[in-house]
């Protein structure tokens, strides 16, 4: 998996060590004593609008595009008016982003409610109109998560990872959990050492999980993805070391370490086949010598998990590995259909190398059959190590694609353009040197959080739209780490590292 990136942009590794330690020891201090939720601050008569639809799981959809398509009431208009509503303290740091499920039948009445899973592993929900706790769960376990949940369409359950090693699932009104059939769904059986940090994910019937060492890479761990049936509870699982056992490692299962699936993103899937898309951090690769080990490598897996379709590995696997530069710090982001392409169906994917990379999801190689090294149709240095979800948005008002990344130097907007002999390539538009995490879209702007701030920008032109640093945003934000914005109904919720979770909308 290799070291992660640092706990905030700004601080110096150094200090986030005793950081680190400190909040180790306050997980193990929380773990003992009964859970705590301080009330929320709130900006007396104002409260976000009903929310209208759902924001299911990180990236909004599964194929982690970050685009709400549906959510209008924000604009370019409008968004310069967006003010604090209110800011709840969390029992712990949420290290990652809230989903949202809007207009559930209490019986008080219906309410839209926030779910966040805390690095203690906690699963939170929360009023979204006032960040008031409704209820939490917190399995017993070991070390931290940076998780997000996940709801299925249907808003039967949420589902959330909890630091006992397992995927639970829980009624989203009252909290209870479900068991049986399975659940709770063991997704380790080395939770001291192996962890599911990234996001969940659900789709085809699904749910899809990955895992990867903790802060540290201290052994044994191994990257792998479970895919749970909803229905069946029947569970499949592809290792990507050793991926010759399709079954749930032991320590001494597999003489080959590392290779975490750890990004933001974790199990991306594609729109268009079902596929599982995932990547791989530092480890072994040895499968174009007959091997079953795809360290740093982009993994191309059947919708159930079963079955290796494609995959791709730079040709210096042995320099990433060396050197520490993950490949799969930022999963891969999935392009739309390209019309007049040659390559209709593209992928782009960055890596802790800083190199952005654009790949033919239907032939990884550029070779006509998998498993082979190279492959990119096109290579970017963006200078800096991505470890941040992309943003993927057709513009509706010329259908243009466009890619944002950001890295650790800046946030830059790419379009795909086509030229008249079918060839894709991504072109610069603009740039911003500001340091975001994952961006999201919505209202036709684009959001993004940095250390201190929540930004909205023009996507075309890269032009601030809006501060939560400004005077009229009654407040901002505090540290980033791998926290990211939401935006539903006209409001904006983000997390941050001083264990808070804040509420941006529009007065009245």
């Amino acid at each position: 998996m290799a070291r992660q990136r640092r706990l905030t942009w700004s601080r110096p590794r150094s200090q986030w060590r005793a950081i680190v330690l400190l909040a180790m020891f306050a997980t193990l201090v929380a773990g003992c004593s009964p859970p705590f939720f301080t009330p929320p601050v709130s900006n007396p008569g104002l409260r976000p609008a009903p929310a209208g639809s759902d924001w299911l799981q990180f990236g909004f959809d599964a194929a982690r595009s970050g685009v709400n398509p549906d959510d209008k009431a924000l604009s370019p208009a409008n968004v310069g008016a967006l003010t604090k509503l209110w800011q709840a303290r969390l029992p712990d740091v949420a290290d990652s982003s809230p989903i949202l499920l809007h207009a559930l039948p209490f019986s008080s009445g219906p309410r839209d409610v926030l779910y966040l899973t805390t690095r203690d592993g906690r699963l939170l929900a929360l009023d979204a109109d006032d960040g008031a706790l409704i209820w939490s769960q917190q399995p017993p376990g070991p070390k931290v998560t940076n998780s997000s949940p996940v709801a299925d369409p249907a808003r039967h359950y949420v589902y959330a990872y909890g630091l006992d090693g397992a995927l639970h699932r829980y009624d989203p009104i009252t909290g209870h959990e479900a068991t049986g059939n399975g659940w709770p769904e063991p997704i380790t059986k080395m939770n001291q050492t192996e962890k599911e940090g990234s996001a969940l994910n659900l789709a085809n019937g699904r749910v899809y999980v990955t895992t990867g060492g903790y802060i540290g890479d201290a052994p044994p761990y191994q990257g792998h993805v479970v895919t749970i049936d909803l229905a069946s509870g029947e569970q499949r699982v592809f290792n990507s070391l050793c991926s010759n056992l399709a079954t749930l490692l032991a320590d001494r299962d597999c003489a080959s370490q590392q290779s975490g699936i750890w990004s933001r993103g974790g199990a991306v899937i594609d729109p268009v086949t079902g596929d599982i898309w995932a990547d791989t951090g530092n480890g072994r690769y040895n499968a174009n010598q007959g091997g079953y080990d795809y360290g740093d490598s982009i993994l191309r897996l059947s919708p159930d998990g079963s079955t290796l379709l494609d995959s791709f590995t730079p040709a210096n696997y042995q320099q990433l590995d060396d050197t520490d530069a993950d490949l799969g710090s930022s999963a891969p982001a999935l392009l739309p259909r390209i019309a007049n392409s040659a390559t209709p169906l593209l992928l782009a994917q960055a890596g802790k190398d800083g190199l952005l990379r654009l790949l033919d999801r239907h032939d990884l190689s550029g070779q006509g059959g998998p498993g082979h090294l190279n492959g990119a149709l096109q290579t970017i240095n963006l200078g800096c190590g991505v470890y941040t979800q992309p943003a993927v948005w057709t513009n509706p008002a010329d259908g243009a694609i466009w890619l944002f990344v950001t890295s650790g130097c800046d946030m830059r907007a790419f379009q795909a353009r086509t030229d008249a002999s079918g060839a894709t390539r991504l072109a610069q538009v603009w740039r911003d040197a500001g340091d975001y995490t994952s961006p999201v879209i919505a209202g036709g702007m684009l959001f993004a959080a940095g250390s201190g701030a929540l930004r909205a920008f023009d996507p075309a032109t890269g032009r601030t739209l809006w501060g939560s640093d400004q005077a009229s945003a009654n407040g901002s934000i505090g540290s980033i780490h791998w926290e990211s914005p939401i935006v539903v109904g006209g409001a904006v919720y983000i997390a941050d590292e001083n264990a808070t979770i804040t509420c941006y909308g529009l007065r009245g």
